[in-house]
């Protein structure tokens, strides 16, 4: 898939993520439609790109969502350079390693949004990221799972 093809899928993907995934929400249970987008493209075109594509659509998430500005860059910057360094074709072929990798960076950026929010509203961190960011993050994998039969979903050329 092209750069360009990467932005508009990111920019759609981001625009959806804000407009419509309260459509998707269970109780308080919100998947990110953006995060698996992230970890793909790290895995697949290695750390600058990923970090970059991080960044922007970090950028593009706290300019739309509830976050202050750069907590979401900061956090997707950090996964896309992290997947970018296990750029290797062979896990992006596999289902199991795709969700690995897809679970830790949901339960990290569930994590960090959470305890911010908990800073910011002077609550307990711990009681709210059980009760809503645990589950968000394994629904975020589930929905990245999905993700990995699409069609958008390939294997950069040998």
């Amino acid at each position: 898939m092209s750069r360009f093809g990467l932005v508009v899928i990111g920019f759609v993907l981001l625009i959806l993520d804000v407009s419509l995934g309260g459509l998707l929400t269970l109780g308080s249970i919100r998947p990110s439609l953006t995060l698996p987008l992230i970890v793909y493209v790290g895995l697949l075109r290695g750390p600058i790109e990923g970090t970059l594509f991080g960044l922007a659509v970090g950028l593009g998430q706290d300019v739309l969502g509830a976050l202050p500005l750069g907590a979401s860059a900061l956090t997707y910057c950090a996964i896309g350079f992290l997947c970018g360094k296990l750029w290797d074709e062979t896990w992006i072929r596999l289902w199991w390693p795709w969700g690995i990798y897809l679970a830790i960076a949901a339960v990290a950026d569930q994590a960090f949004s959470h305890y911010l929010l908990a800073r910011a509203a002077g609550c307990s961190f711990l009681p709210a990221y059980l009760a809503t960011g645990l589950p968000s993050a394994a629904y975020t994998t589930v929905l990245g799972l999905l993700w990995y039969v699409s069609p958008f979903h390939k294997v950069r050329p040998a």
